[in-house]
């Protein structure tokens, strides 16, 4: 049995990240392995594992402005030198982050100790995920300037998007993708009402493209009654601009902000369609595995979705394809989907099958373990 510690922004209070982050945790116990986090909130850093809540650290200065975008990352590996004198680790995982003066000590410790030290990127190439500001362009170059520091101890990279060939930078490296973590979602269940509803479930950048949905929405003049789901926390911008858009245009779109847990099963429950990503093409991807796909999936919410993900099966009692451009959407047909959907009550259970089978998180978890030498 290894003993696995993931290290990422992983907030007790949950965010959009949340169940993507306890989904490996819990492929990794199924397993047969230990799995451990060092978790933020409560005012301090923890050391969470299957019997355990160890405060590592406190956080004097979270309440200063954009602290979970800088002094978090230096308070996260100064917790990480605390549980390293308390336990030994066999795997680090650590999800790709901003690394400033005291991660290379901390990394380079646990590697000393004998622990094999994985980075997964969830944005490979870097660039398709790196949309930023000038004034932030010096955080970065100062970032990388750090991570050449580090990368030799990388025993392996797990990269999710374009085909790796195998390394990266000299270091080991494997693609792999998105997981779900099937049994955590509530089962969807096809409703009888007569109208439409859509879930559009995201952080809400503009990438996302809810507003060629919400533009379909206002030109949409059919009879069928459609209501549009947004729930998701601000990204750059985007859920003001789409809401200002919803209010002058009169739209029928709700705004729920950012749910987790029974909140969000609620909201999903009031839906017959999941939508994915609709604007993937502004930041030039043309194909992706994306988690909120894996999500609806195992849900069993049928979906609508325009980027190309290779482990999506071509099947349209599951999924309707749309255009990964500008061009206008076919709401009606949208509808039409949503309405065969509705009748349609075995697709739920089948689409859980298939993503039990080849979206969960235990197959991509296995396929990283072993790759390490980690039985």
């Amino acid at each position: 049995m290894a003993r696995v510690l993931f290290l990422m922004r992983y907030a007790l209070a949950g965010d959009s990240l949340r169940a993507k982050f306890d989904g490996q945790l819990s492929a990794v116990g199924r397993l047969g392995h230990e799995a451990h986090v060092i978790a933020w909130g409560d005012g301090g850093l923890w050391l969470m594992g299957p019997k355990q809540k160890r405060l590592l650290t406190r956080c004097p200065l979270e309440r200063m402005p954009g602290y979970a975008q800088t002094v978090f990352y230096v308070d996260l590996m100064r917790a990480l030198q605390r549980a390293l004198a308390l336990e030994r680790f066999d795997l680090v995982y650590l999800r790709f982050m901003p690394v400033f003066f005291n991660a290379p000590r901390a990394l380079a410790r646990a590697c000393a100790q004998g622990a094999k030290l994985v980075v997964e990127h969830p944005t490979y190439p870097f660039e398709n995920g790196r949309v930023t500001s000038l004034a932030r362009m010096p955080v970065f170059a100062y970032n990388r300037r750090v991570f050449r520091r580090i990368e030799p101890l990388i025993d392996l990279y797990a990269l999710i998007g374009e085909p790796c060939g195998g390394r990266l930078n000299g270091r080991p490296a494997i693609n792999i993708t998105n997981g779900v973590d099937v049994d955590a979602l509530a089962l969807h269940a096809p409703r009888p009402e007569k109208d439409v509803g859509m879930l559009a479930l995201a952080s809400m950048s503009r990438w996302q493209g809810y507003d060629r949905l919400l533009d379909a929405l206002a030109r949409y003049r059919g009879n069928v009654p459609v209501t549009v789901h947004l729930v998701g926390g601000e990204g750059d911008g985007a859920l003001a601009e789409w809401r200002r858009m919803s209010e002058s245009l009169g739209l029928n779109a709700v705004f729920h902000g950012e749910l987790h847990g029974k909140a969000l099963d609620a909201a999903a429950a009031m839906c017959d369609i999941g939508v994915g990503g609709l604007g993937l093409y502004r930041k030039g991807q043309m194909e992706s595995r994306t988690l909120k796909l894996r999500e609806y999936m195992a849900r069993g919410l049928p979906f609508v979705y325009a980027v190309d993900d290779p482990d999506v099966p071509d099947n349209p009692r599951f999924c309707l394809r749309v255009p990964n451009d500008d061009s206008p959407l076919n709401l009606e047909a949208m509808v039409a989907f949503a309405l065969a959907a509705k009748a349609d009550a075995q697709a739920p259970a089948l689409m859980r099958a298939y993503a039990r089978e080849h979206m969960s998180w235990d197959a991509v978890m296995r396929r990283v373990l072993d790759e390490v030498g980690l039985k």
